[in-house]
């Protein structure tokens, strides 16, 4: 399901305490993605959107906190949604 794999890098972009290097978190969506076998081709879209939306930024830090990852998902804002939502392949 999608939501369960940008949920996923969700938890992976959560580990960072603070991301201010192009491509760090696209490297924490994709080692979250990978460790559970799954796709991560949308990763460097979702860093793209956090980056262009700097409000998403510790919003994600604390969806990772969040260990299932539909909770994860259902905690998110709408705006975190969407950018889950856009970046996900199904």
């Amino acid at each position: 399901m999608k939501f369960k794999v940008l949920a996923a890098c969700a938890a992976g972009i959560g580990m960072l305490s603070s991301a201010s290097f192009a491509g760090e978190w696209e490297d924490a969506c994709v080692a979250a993605l990978e460790a559970e076998g799954r796709d991560s081709s949308g990763c460097s879209c979702l860093e793209a959107e956090i980056m262009e939306n700097p409000s998403l930024i510790e919003e994600f830090q604390a969806l990772g906190e969040i260990a299932d990852p539909q909770e994860r998902y259902d905690s998110a804002s709408s705006e975190a949604q969407a950018a889950m939502d856009k970046c996900t392949r199904s």
